[in-house]
């Protein structure tokens, strides 16, 4: 499978976030975003979005389901508990 990575999947992401890190769940790819902001700290919501294929063309979709949207998170936490300070 191919690896994505922030300069070639994010190319219709506005440069208004920054990418934290992918998850695969269940045969499909999530990517985890936050607000870009000017410090290193990050504050703020995180985001996560399924990248979906539309028309041949990959794309990212705002994941709505909350069970989906945890089972990503908390992968994520886990897979960067060194990395990341969480206070959730």
């Amino acid at each position: 499978m191919e690896e994505y990575t922030k300069e070639t999947t994010f190319e219709t992401v506005e440069e208004d976030y920054e990418f934290l890190d992918s998850v695969e769940l269940d045969g499909e790819t999530y990517f985890l975003l936050v607000p870009a902001s000017e410090g290193e700290e990050i504050d703020g919501e995180v985001f996560v979005m399924k990248l979906i294929e539309v028309d041949g063309e990959e794309m990212l979709e705002g994941v709505d389901d909350g069970e989906i949207f945890d089972k990503v998170y908390n992968i994520f936490k886990e897979n960067n508990k060194d990395e990341f300070e969480f206070l959730d």
